[in-house]
């Protein structure tokens, strides 16, 4: 482990172990580097006895990982191979308007617009940020949540940008609660060695080229699921106010027998005199003459939310502003330091993952009647009495049963039993993952699903 590690140092692949307040209220760096107790919930650093209750002195209670990204940067323009592939997007790019490659994308173009002194290094690098919760102890049924935050460099081809081996691990939070909303606080560090980049820069060898230049970078956007996306750009993404780019216009209604909320109203997205808009029956019983919220733009929330103080920590009891527990908005970004983050069109991004295997798997359980999996249920034909649309789809009963009506979309046993059959004989298009078959293949789940109807 000792010569491991004197390697990886050597390597410039170092890491630093950070303490942090088991509470999430600060990391112990800079000013709060030399102190014992966090300066604003009074808690211990140090890690507690089992047996005497006693403080372990030297020993952290919660540790951050943070792996610097500037050594691996300088790192990568050493080797001559990767140098040439990070100036790829520049050189060797096909540009004829089709989307292939996040160069060919308007955000891209406005970083390139907005600071052009910027754009006109193709080596200047372009990253991406990815973080989400996982259990490192790969037991369901441990409540552990351990957050790792990984770089992604979109310099790079595409067929290299994905690959393990250029994604770049930038830190480690440890559990066992997830950070929520206070990530803010273990972003610090990654926040600086980011904002050095852009201002800065860094004196880089460029092994490929054979000389010496000023490496910059920027940060285009964050991909994440949406509790993450929450987290990261600090609004709720639960109840009424939902949507962090519609805010206070989000159209939303809460469902009382499904208990949840549903967020309609999306024909006013639509075209002013589309037929859709006009249809009543086949949508709310309404219709729809509203137009589409203006997105909130990044310098529209950062004005918003600059002199607001908010509260950080798990321990904290009190609100420091009278109106922050009914505003959807429960923190300011960190990302909101960087000076360029404001003025980006796209902050943050949905991972493609859980969209299509959540929405797709949901369609297919609601066709198929798949047990558990259907959306289509007792609730659902209540909530739709309770709104007074689609009375032919409202449940029947006859003083002992209830019954739920066939609908338009009600499948027969020979058509599920096909549709089952089809999505298992489909195979995955060259490119994609194995896990393309397990997300078709549902002839197992569904089949056992249809033997119990029997």
């Amino acid at each position: 482990m000792y010569e491991a590690k004197k390697t990886l140092t050597a390597l410039g692949l170092s890491y630093q172990k950070i303490d942090a307040c088991p509470n999430d209220c600060c990391l112990y760096r800079k000013d709060l580097a030399d102190i014992s107790r966090c300066p604003k919930c009074n808690i211990s650093r140090w890690k507690t006895s089992k047996n005497s209750n006693e403080e372990i002195k030297g020993v952290a209670a919660k540790q951050l990982w943070y792996f610097p990204i500037v050594l691996r940067f300088l790192r990568m323009f050493k080797i001559s191979e990767y140098a040439k592939h990070l100036c790829w997007h520049a050189n060797d790019r096909k540009v004829d308007g089709v989307l292939r490659h996040p160069a060919d994308t308007p955000s891209w173009r406005l970083v390139d617009h907005l600071w052009p002194d910027f754009g006109s290094e193709p080596r200047n690098l372009r990253l991406g940020l990815s973080t989400d919760g996982i259990n490192p102890y790969g037991d369901l049924s441990t409540k552990y949540s351990c957050w790792p935050v990984i770089a992604t460099i979109y310099n790079l081809p595409p067929w290299l940008c994905m690959r393990r081996k250029y994604l770049m691990l930038t830190m480690l939070i440890s559990g066992p609660k997830q950070p929520g909303y206070d990530i803010n606080v273990y972003l610090a560090p990654l926040i600086d060695d980011l904002k050095l980049m852009w201002e800065e820069g860094v004196q880089c060898f460029d092994a490929h080229r054979n000389e010496r230049f000023t490496l910059r970078a920027v940060l285009l956007w964050t991909i994440n699921d949406f509790p993450a996306y929450g987290n990261l750009c600090g609004c709720s993404v639960k109840g009424y106010k939902a949507c962090p780019i519609c805010g206070e216009e989000t159209s939303s209604i809460r469902l009382p027998h499904g208990k949840k909320n549903a967020y309609m109203g999306h024909r006013k997205y639509l075209p002013r005199h589309h037929p859709y808009r006009r249809q009543k029956k086949a949508f709310d019983g309404n219709h729809e003459h509203g137009t589409p919220p203006l997105p909130l733009s990044g310098e529209t929330i950062y004005n918003r939310l600059k002199d607001k103080t908010f509260p950080c920590g798990k321990r904290s009891t009190r609100r420091l502003n009278e109106d922050i527990s009914n505003d959807y908005w429960k923190r300011i970004s960190a990302f909101y330091e960087l000076t360029y983050w404001k003025k980006l069109h796209v902050r943050h991004c949905l991972d493609v993952m859980h969209i299509e295997k959540n929405v797709l798997m949901n369609i297919i359980g609601t066709l198929l009647d798949i047990p558990g999996k259907s959306k289509d249920g007792l609730s659902a034909r209540l909530d739709l009495v309770e709104m007074n649309i689609r009375p032919e789809l409202a449940p029947m009963s006859d003083g002992s049963r209830t019954y739920i009506l066939a609908a338009c979309y009600t499948l027969s046993r020979e058509e599920k039993v096909s549709i089952c059959r089809t999505l298992s004989d489909l195979k995955a298009p060259e490119g994609y993952s194995s896990n393309f078959r397990s997300l078709v293949s549902l002839e197992n789940l569904t089949l056992s699903g249809l033997k119990s109807h029997d």
